[in-house]
């Protein structure tokens, strides 16, 4: 049976289950507000991740995979209903008239990456272990998206309470996989610690009340149409911009229907990219949901909320310019260490 996929053009509902983060401890980016301290940032650990392989986000933190892996955000879209070998599961949403996963057991490597729900008696009396400077605990490995496979009691299964995630594995590459678990950019970004000094090299922008710096080799291009989505508008939405860029919409006319060609889409993993795109407009179409954080940050004179999801490669910002009666929406790329995008949200202020 073909795989049933949907993708940016198409309205989707995300509602990743940020409710563990009560059961677990908060995570970094509800801790957010955006201070400046003396506190030094946390790291992202990529000395496992072999050469060639690609990062693959969730809220703080991400895993590295081979590049010729199936990546499949359950909360955006279906996958395929006998799963490839090699294949990444992320999130734990289910989406409408998607067809139930086929129990056939696939003969390569098999992984879950989502949020932590497990009641923290799982792991109170166990000793953890240090993983790239994180605390991590060894799960149960009953993982329910392994449990249809027969390989439930057969899986690595990594807890991370304080980064709020579980990741859980089976195959010839799980292990292999597990042990690539670091920060994410977002956690490197949203953490609390110095201001990153912005460079001398770097241009400033000014666009719907806001200014703020990028690199200077970054091309600025402004429009008036409405965005497709966010990030690549032929991919899963919030995962990868198209390339390091600004992009400012005054969002005041709707674009034409989504161009991209059927059977164009690829389920292998999308590059993260740093860029920055705002939108400032009425006909704003994210085709998402987005939800954000209570209450609601402030940085140099702005209230800037951050999205807890999606909360893949692309964090969005909700910032009231002083002003202005709406809200303008400041989208920026999380990649490599997270360091490029941290100086762009600091950089951030009123015009």
């Amino acid at each position: 049976m073909a795989p049933v996929r949907l993708r940016a053009f198409a309205t989707v509902v995300m509602t990743l289950s940020l409710a563990a983060c009560a059961v677990v401890g908060t995570s970094v980016w509800e801790l957010a507000a955006f201070p400046v301290t003396t506190m030094p940032r946390p790291a992202i650990g990529t000395a496992t991740s072999p050469a060639g392989w690609m990062p693959v986000a969730f809220g703080d933190a991400q895993i590295s995979v081979p590049a010729g892996f199936n990546v499949f955000y359950l909360d955006s879209q279906c996958f395929s209903s006998i799963l490839q070998p090699g294949t990444v599961l992320v999130g734990d949403g289910s989406v409408p008239n998607c067809l139930p996963p086929s129990v056939t057991q696939p003969k390569g490597t098999l992984v879950h990456f989502s949020p932590l729900t497990r009641n923290p008696g799982w792991w109170r009396n166990e000793k953890p272990m240090r993983l790239n400077g994180l605390s991590v605990y060894l799960g149960p490995g009953m993982d329910p998206y392994l449990a249809g496979y027969g390989l439930e009691y057969e899986a690595n299964d990594y807890i991370v309470p304080s980064l709020g995630i579980e990741v859980a594995g089976v195959g010839p590459l799980a292990k292999q996989v597990l042990n690539t678990l670091s920060r994410s950019p977002r956690a490197v970004v949203l953490a609390s610690g110095p201001a990153p000094t912005v460079p001398s090299s770097w241009q400033s922008v000014a666009f719907a009340g806001l200014q703020f710096s990028v690199p200077a080799t970054w091309p600025i291009s402004r429009t008036s149409g409405a965005a497709f989505g966010l990030g690549n508008p032929c991919e899963t939405p919030g995962v990868a911009f198209f390339a390091a860029a600004g992009t400012l919409s005054s969002d005041t006319h709707l674009l034409p229907p989504n161009a991209c060609a059927a059977g164009a889409y690829s389920n292998a993993p999308q590059l993260p990219m740093d860029g920055v795109q705002v939108d400032s407009g009425s006909h704003l179409q994210f085709h998402v949901t987005l939800s954000f954080q209570k209450p609601c940050p402030h940085l140099h004179g702005l209230t800037a909320c951050p999205a807890t999801s999606p909360a893949y490669s692309i964090l969005v910002l909700r910032v009231n310019v002083p002003g202005r009666d709406k809200p303008v929406f400041v989208s920026i790329g999380l990649a490599g260490n997270g360091m490029i995008a941290r100086t762009i949200l600091y950089s951030l202020r009123p015009a």
